[in-house]
């Protein structure tokens, strides 16, 4: 079977990059399989997103300019996705999507025997494009496009029913959850050492958070319910790690409330570094998601052994114990000091979580890159037969 992957996001800085390499690079571990993928740092341009301007951010928003960004990026890469599918001739493309959906509409045309499988991790109208022009044209639209797919694999089950509304269809709209590497992500016993190796304090709680820094993110929420549990437990110390477009908010949040020597803003680390880091938290934090999403460092807090305050979303709600997994942000994170006092006061509770031997069994069998993979594969070769 031949594979052509089409990820806009491979080489990106985000949830989707990270999803993106781990489900390609399994792919090229079955011998039966020949995969190749696209764009390609070696054969395409990438494209890249570039700074932006106080007066293009303001533009963005207009519900006009929104409709012409939006077309914008459907046209990209399509010429030269049309071109490397007539080289490679795949059986099989699995595409990632983006905001780049009317592109199967197109391949389905010109390659109407070709099988099409889209990769969904949620709605570019919940995120880049909510202010679009003509909103409920693209939405019909977007479903159109998703009917047009041979398989569509969502994150979600709120993500599926949002997307496909009455026209989900069981056989195609499949429901398939990220995963995590339990070979990079796993729990370090002596934390002195690597606390001393990063810069991390000797004796402190240290709380940590680590992704993207969106504004839809919620990350002033976090520090505000910080600033209350530092006034409680001076010892504690919140490290965030990342970098994005609130990182400037973020960090005028922290100089304004005075709290500079009790937050760390480390920007990014290497993926291979992440686990090193998360093995020097002593509780990790990943307090909001949009409804529909499916978050990856759950995954990875739990695989590093910790003990977590994960987002009140469906797939949260579905996959895991309130307070027997992990404890689930309640009330729209108004109880989040509370939530990290009950964590930082509470040892017996605390250490329960960050050991919970049949949680990580569960990770280990269920979601990890491997069964992701096999589980995509699992549904492709049905379909081929």
């Amino acid at each position: 079977m031949k594979i052509l992957y089409y990820s806009t996001s491979y080489y990106a800085n985000h949830g989707g990059s990270i999803q993106s390499i781990e489900f390609f690079q399994h792919l090229k571990k079955y011998p039966d399989i020949e995969v190749s993928l696209f764009p390609d740092s070696q054969n395409d341009v990438i494209i890249k997103p570039k700074p932006e301007s106080k007066f293009k951010s303001l533009l963005k928003k207009s519900g006009l300019f929104q409709v012409f960004s939006f077309y914008r990026r459907n046209g990209f890469y399509d010429q030269n996705l049309v071109e490397r599918l007539k080289k490679f001739q795949p059986d099989v493309l699995i595409m990632q999507m983006d905001s780049n959906f009317l592109q199967i509409l197109n391949i389905r045309k010109r390659f109407p025997n070709l099988i099409i499988c889209a990769q969904i991790n949620g709605s570019p109208f919940d995120e880049f494009y909510g202010n679009i022009a003509f909103k409920k044209w693209f939405v019909r639209k977007q479903r159109h496009s998703y009917e047009t797919a041979n398989l569509n694999f969502f994150i979600s089950e709120f993500s599926r029913t949002r997307i496909m509304g009455d026209k989900l269809d069981l056989g195609r709209d499949k429901i398939i959850y990220n995963g995590t590497d339990i070979k990079k992500f796993f729990s370090i016993k002596d934390k002195t050492p690597l606390r001393q190796k990063l810069n991390y304090p000797l004796n402190k709680t240290v709380i940590g958070y680590i992704g993207t820094l969106d504004f839809h993110k919620k990350m002033i929420r976090l520090v505000e319910a910080f600033k209350v549990v530092a006034e409680a437990h001076p010892e504690s110390e919140l490290v965030i790690i990342g970098d994005g477009p609130a990182y400037g908010k973020i960090k005028s949040f922290i100089e304004k409330n005075g709290l500079t020597s009790k937050v760390q803003l480390k920007g990014w680390v290497l993926h291979d570094e992440v686990n090193e880091h998360l093995n020097c938290f002593d509780i990790a934090v990943h307090h909001y998601a949009n409804h529909y999403m499916n978050p990856l460092k759950i995954f990875e807090y739990l695989a590093a052994g910790l003990p977590v305050i994960g987002p009140d979303i469906p797939s949260v709600r579905k996959l895991f114990k309130n307070n027997d997994d992990l404890v689930i942000s309640a009330n729209d994170n108004k109880n989040l000091a509370e939530e990290l006092l009950m964590l930082i006061e509470n040892d017996e509770f605390r250490n329960s979580l960050g050991s919970n031997e049949a949680l990580l069994a569960k990770i280990t069998q269920e979601f990890t890159w491997e069964a992701y993979t096999e589980n995509i594969l699992s549904e492709i070769k049905m379909k081929l037969n």
